[in-house]
């Protein structure tokens, strides 16, 4: 008996200790087991933070462009949060997911022309007309592209030259590399800007500058918190056009950033999601992002692609060669390959210089985005629609050069916006003779500058008028043999006026 007693005294000893542990330790562990984003009506201030210093609150990151902060703590403080009239929302930090390729074993169908390999093996870029910017030296340079994504392998030959930096959010250090199973952001990468080198593949911007935004891990997964965190990095670093290829629920935290990034002059451009003829994936699905679909050789939409008013644009997405990890190649689909088309686009029409289309006074994102639009080839239904949006994008429509298949005839618009220095249009000749050809429809002038070599050439360069005592067609040519000429073409008149440019080589 005195044993049995013995023994039931150190099994409630042992089980008060159990509890002892339990209440002491695990329950305090899984007490703050909710990682949210709070947001605030207005900016924090002191009462606002007040609210964050709770024993149960573990404030993570506070965001600098969004009034909220990411955050973990116990469900009692969610509820203590939500009743609080100084807090607009407390969503959860979801786990976004990269917007997966598709594996399409069809090849697609272009003409076997003998023309540069890496135009053969990127159909996209060719498909949509890119090789007609670059020969007149439109190439996307000194535009600033970040993309969204899993990382970059940024030691990639046809990357190497074009990465600029970036950031890694997963593991909060300066080495955004690709560790992802696919290469999807290095994948998204060269369709972007892949050197112009001769081999391989080409990017849409081959001399665009590439930020890499680590937002996902190896694989494909990425807090919410992170994808802010980037957005608000694009945002303080000037960064012109964002590619996200990664889908998601609606998030109003995300929302809010998406538009802050838009306000702030920001061009985003989203993957509008693989949910074969579902509803399209945020952030694509907001107002302030321009949301992709892809297609085929042939401008059908692909199978994995959705259905929605919110999508913008289409462009190539199936079967998609690009750059993978460890300077490799792979074929990839989704709407993933089609967005990075577009913002390759965008790239160039900055590059190119871009006109105050909806005449407000200022030359910026919203710009860019009505000049893609715009210019877009309609498929499907006439007028925008919920398969194709406004339709496939059109590389010499957006820039306004004749894409007639005859490389020894060049013309582009030359237009008067509100910024001057946006206005100018440039041509490299190179070892040729050429007639160069301007048509006034409405300007008082064009300024030709002639370079050599960095160097004004005062006897090739001139200024010229049009007006009533003045003829509206005029041509000249230049002789470049044996040397490269940069020629500037600067509009003079009033906004909106502009004049045809013809180069005959």
């Amino acid at each position: 008996m005195f044993f049995m007693n013995r023994l039931l005294v150190r099994l409630l000893l042992i089980f008060t200790y159990v509890l002892f542990l339990f209440f002491c330790i695990i329950v305090p562990a899984q007490a703050m087991d909710r990682s949210v984003i709070i947001g605030f009506h207005n900016k924090p201030g002191p009462s606002e933070k007040a609210l964050l210093l709770g024993k149960d609150i573990e404030v993570k990151h506070k965001f600098r462009h969004i009034s909220a902060y990411a955050a973990k703590l116990s469900e009692q403080a969610v509820e203590r949060l939500r009743k609080d009239p100084r807090v607009k929302y407390v969503v959860e930090d979801t786990i976004y997911s990269v917007i997966d390729p598709v594996e399409i074993v069809a090849d697609p169908v272009e003409d076997p022309v003998a023309e540069p390999i890496e135009y053969l093996n990127s159909w996209g870029v060719k498909h949509i007309g890119s090789q007609a910017a670059h020969s007149i030296n439109i190439t996307g340079s000194g535009v600033r592209v970040a993309i969204l994504d899993s990382g970059i392998d940024y030691t990639h030959q046809e990357l190497v030259m074009n990465y600029k930096g970036g950031w890694d959010f997963v593991f909060n250090d300066d080495d955004p590399y690709d560790d992802s199973w696919n290469s999807h952001g290095t994948h998204v990468a060269g369709i972007i800007a892949a050197a112009a080198n001769g081999s391989g593949v080409v990017g849409v911007a081959p001399n665009a500058e590439i930020y890499a935004l680590k937002v996902l891990d190896g694989a494909g997964f990425g807090l919410l918190s992170w994808i802010i965190e980037g957005i608000e990095w694009a945002i303080e670093n000037k960064i012109d056009v964002v590619n996200v290829s990664i889908g998601g629920p609606h998030s109003v935290a995300l929302q809010g950033a998406c538009d802050a990034a838009y306000n702030a002059g920001v061009l985003l451009l989203a993957a509008a999601g693989n949910t074969y003829g579902g509803d399209v994936t945020f952030p694509a699905a907001y107002d302030s992002v321009i949301a992709v679909t892809g297609t085929d050789s042939a401008d059908q939409q692909g199978l994995f692609a959705p259905f929605g008013p919110q999508i913008e644009l289409a462009a190539p997405g199936v079967t998609i060669n690009s750059t993978s990890v460890n300077d490799g190649y792979a074929v990839l689909s989704g709407t993933s390959q089609g967005a990075p088309h577009v913002s390759g686009l965008a790239a160039l029409v900055l590059s190119a210089g871009v006109s105050d289309l909806n005449n407000d006074g200022k030359v910026n994102n919203q710009d860019v985005r009505m000049q893609l639009q715009m210019s877009a080839h309609d498929l499907g239904d006439p007028g925008k629609d919920d398969v194709y949006g406004y339709g496939l994008i059109d590389v010499s429509a957006a820039l306004g050069i004749d894409d007639d298949g005859d490389d020894s005839s060049v013309s582009f618009e030359l237009v008067r916006g509100t910024v001057r220095s946006s206005d100018n249009m440039s041509y490299t000749l190179a070892d040729m003779i050429c007639q160069v050809s301007i048509t006034n429809n409405s300007l008082s002038g064009v300024r030709v500058i002639v370079y050599e070599n960095g160097s004004i050439r005062y006897d090739l360069s001139q200024k010229i008028f049009f007006n009533r005592l003045f003829p509206q067609e005029t041509s000249f040519s230049l002789d470049a043999r044996g040397t490269t000429l940069n020629i500037v073409f600067m509009p003079i008149g009033k906004p909106a006026s502009s004049a045809t440019i013809t180069i005959d080589q």
